[in-house]
């Protein structure tokens, strides 16, 4: 009985984390054997329905304590249904001045949710494309495992 408790109340837990989450998209790819190769970008297709609710857009990013830098740089090129395409470089901090890592985790992986860009609308319908390439001065970045992306309704 206390098996089937235990179960029970697992399986509970789980339905009810993913249906609080009111992500439009919300997605994460692993990078092999995490290292991140500058020849291996990564790419989310999204497709946008709403064009009237405001979104926050975050990256999301996890590495391991082995990733030599406190900090990392991406190239994101964004390409709208109009083939309209923008590319951005952005810096995310990872560890403090003392090289404390600032995610979330514990031990071996931390994780980190970094909003790029908040209260923004999507301008039309359609597919829109999000490529992120590593920018760092290294080819090849050995620690970093996982990278996506969310979007969700903007809190009022």
């Amino acid at each position: 009985m206390k098996k089937a408790f235990r179960l029970f109340s697992i399986l509970f837990l789980v339905v009810a984390a993913t249906a609080c989450d009111s992500s439009v998209y919300n997605k994460m790819k692993e990078i092999p054997d995490s290292k991140w190769s500058m020849d291996y970008p990564i790419k989310f297709d999204v497709e946008i329905s709403d064009t009237t609710t405001l979104f926050d857009f975050f990256v999301l990013l996890r590495h391991n304590t082995s990733y030599a830098y406190n900090n990392v740089y991406f190239f994101i090129t964004s390409t709208t249904p109009s083939d309209s395409i923008t590319c951005d470089t952005v810096e995310f901090i990872l560890a403090d001045p003392d090289g404390n890592w600032i995610g979330n985790g514990s031990g071996y992986l931390k994780s980190h949710e970094i909003l790029i860009s908040r209260k923004f609308r999507f301008p039309s319908e359609g597919l829109y494309s999000f490529e992120f390439q590593q920018a760092m001065r290294d080819t090849v970045l050995d620690g970093i495992s996982d990278i996506g992306i969310k979007i969700k309704p903007s809190p009022l």
